[in-house]
């Protein structure tokens, strides 16, 4: 029942002949659907709940915050496990690692959370990994949550230093999803200590934001089948790959993909780069994907790999053949991150012309996919705007997401087709915004 399947896509059923080519291949890893009324098995997880409490988190921040909490605490079966850990200038552990038959405690200590301080964020993050190190086993999630206003102003505040240890905690087992608030906080050392670390990574643009990620990664951490997934392709003589996603390679023609959910696929758009082929109609073997993963039990997996081959065909020809719709659409969403990034560096740089014109270009893209059009509009406004700060802040996201996101495994054009929270695709990541199977 939790067996993914592996399917290889070419942009175009065939090779370009009588010249060097590029051939655009979407691997996707499908996980099945949860039966009707079946409850899903899931991995008992452990959480450890890090909570900024510096003095800029006063008020409706920190409120919302404590909210969120007890929203993830509420939301854990008796079988799991968490831990409170608050920082400002100093790291509290005001509940160890400890089970969930009785909630109360854990209630009581977020209630009583208070703002002071300033932020030392990696000594928070490192305080809550410190709590479920101990218990960390394979049949098991174990995952800081760290919460953030603010930039790390206090103890060690290097970010390669900080991703190096988020890397050798999730190694270890401990994985890490990050949650920016606001204006203030540093979304490269968020966003890098997440993908660093092995988890998600989200913000919320004002203090109602923040409920809206929570109750999106706590459904997804409830529907995991498959985990630590990693890619790994091989290609044949004279071809060249690269992963067009920016996935962490793990060694040589080796990337980890994102965990898997019922009813989401990982994917990645492999490129590869074809040395000059004469017009053949026997089709040649271009490259072959395979997939290892972990189970729900903790046991390493490993998929049927799957191989490609396509012939080669003279200019005319190939420029008939159609391309298919899904994989033209997830190159337009990484052309689109890509953008997006462009544009985040112009507007550090208060280059607004090129800013708006990067805009303009996604744009274009939204033509073929609305998605992409929402997302255009959103970033006109706060181009429009000349919001350095929030401008950056949602490019940084949104071209992450773009790039990295689970997808519904029949995934079509309407971003407003039901799907989980975690599988949505939000037209602004910094904005709170109803799940699609609310939408009528």
């Amino acid at each position: 029942m939790n067996t993914p399947k592996l399917i290889i896509t070419p942009r175009r059923p065939a090779v370009l002949a009588d010249f060097p080519a590029t051939v655009d291949v979407l691997v996707r890893v499908q996980a099945p659907d949860l039966p009707a009324g079946v409850q899903a098995t899931r991995t008992p997880l452990h959480l450890a709940l890090v909570i900024d409490r510096s003095g800029s988190m006063a008020g409706q921040p920190l409120a919302e915050a404590r909210r969120a909490a007890a929203f993830v605490i509420d939301g854990l079966a008796p079988q799991d496990r968490a831990s409170l850990v608050v920082y400002d200038d100093s790291v509290d552990t005001l509940v160890p690692l400890t089970g969930l038959a009785d909630k109360s405690v854990l209630r009581k200590a977020i209630a009583a959370i208070d703002s002071a301080g300033s932020t030392d964020l990696h000594g928070g993050w490192f305080g809550g990994a410190e709590t479920l190190a101990p218990a960390t086993a394979a049949g098991i999630i174990s995952r800081v949550i760290l919460l953030s206003d603010g930039c790390a102003n206090h103890g060690l505040t290097e970010p390669e230093a900080i991703f190096a240890q988020c890397r050798e905690l999730a190694a270890a087992g401990v994985t890490t999803s990050t949650y920016g608030l606001g204006r203030g906080f540093n979304e490269d050392l968020m966003i890098g200590m997440a993908r660093a670390g092995q988890g998600n990574t989200y913000y919320g643009q004002t203090a109602e934001d923040l409920m809206d990620p929570f109750r999106e990664e706590l459904a997804l951490l409830n529907a995991l089948c498959a985990r630590r997934l990693i890619l790994e392709v091989q290609t044949a003589e004279g071809v060249r790959a690269e992963v067009l996603n920016g996935y962490t390679a793990v060694g040589d023609g080796s990337w980890q993909l994102p965990d898997l959910a019922y009813g989401g696929e990982a994917w990645a758009l492999v490129r590869l780069t074809v040395p000059r082929r004469s017009a053949s109609a026997d089709p040649a073997m271009l490259m072959t994907a395979g997939v290892r993963y972990v189970d729900l039990s903790g046991e390493p997996r490993a998929l049927q790999p799957e191989t490609l081959t396509l012939p080669a065909v003279a200019a005319g020809a190939y420029d008939a053949l159609l391309e298919d719709e899904l994989v033209a659409r997830r190159a337009g969403e990484l052309e689109a991150a890509r953008l997006q990034r462009e544009a985040r560096a112009a507007a550090r740089r208060h280059d607004w012309a090129t800013v708006d014109l990067l805009v303009a270009k996604t744009r274009v893209l939204g033509e073929a996919n609305p998605w992409l059009g929402d997302i255009a509009a959103g970033m006109a406004v706060l181009a429009d705007g000349r919001d350095e700060v929030m401008f950056a802040k949602e490019a940084a996201y949104s071209s992450d997401r773009m790039s990295n996101r689970l997808a519904p495994s029949r995934e079509s054009r309407d971003r407003s087709a039901p799907a989980p929270a975690f599988l949505r695709r939000k037209s602004a990541q910094g904005k709170a915004e109803p799940d699609a199977t609310d939408r009528k």
